[in-house]
């Protein structure tokens, strides 16, 4: 078995840069996971490999929601529901997340971008083991507006209310922050990764 990384990019949007971003991403779940880590588009979602994987990781992406195809949206949120496998979105993940669970998303007031504080509010799952306030990696231009009566905010900044979310009856977390970019001076990020894989069994 193996842990399935959903890249949530538009294939028409993978620049060389972005595809370079996505396979560090995949290398670094490889790491936190130690299992191997197969790769899908999520346009072309296999229902059976989701439900056969580990765990699931929805990626981050660039495109704006505007210019996506509702409908590939909506097969792979029928695809993640049937797999009922733990699931940690990341970004753009975390938001399809909020909107598959029938939550909302909108434009952020100010966009965020590089290491920057989060505020930590819940640590008992996802968040366990980090400071109060840990700069993580933040690259987005949207956000939750509307979360599921189901899930709980573990973390919030100045500009997102919603940075981090759980819902452990599904087995679902998310981050509005990039876990995978981390390093030795920002170590924050890799234990959230590590976090995730323990508490989905992984």
């Amino acid at each position: 078995m193996a842990v399935e990384l959903v890249f949530t990019e538009r294939r028409s949007e993978l620049t060389e840069t972005r595809a370079r971003n996505l396979e560090r991403l995949r290398e670094r779940l490889a790491a936190a996971s130690g299992h191997a880590v197969e790769v899908a588009h999520y346009e072309q979602v296999d229902p059976r490999r989701l439900a056969a994987a580990t765990s699931i990781v929805l990626s981050g992406s660039s495109a704006p929601w505007s210019v996506r195809d509702p409908a590939e949206l909506e097969r792979l949120g029928e695809a993640v529901h049937a797999a009922g496998r733990p699931l940690l979105g990341i970004c753009a993940g975390m938001q399809l997340q909020a909107r598959f669970a029938g939550g909302e998303i909108g434009p952020s007031a100010k966009p965020e971008r590089g290491f920057l504080p989060i505020e930590i509010l819940d640590r008992s799952d996802l968040l366990h083991g980090l400071p109060a306030e840990p700069l993580v990696f933040q690259d987005h231009t949207d956000e939750i507006v509307t979360l599921p009566d189901d899930f709980r905010v573990l973390a919030a900044s100045t500009e997102c209310a919603v940075q981090a979310i759980s819902c452990p009856e599904r087995r679902w977390w998310g981050t509005q922050f990039h876990p995978e970019e981390a390093n030795p001076e920002h170590p924050a990020g890799e234990r959230v990764l590590r976090t995730f894989f323990a508490l989905a069994g992984a």
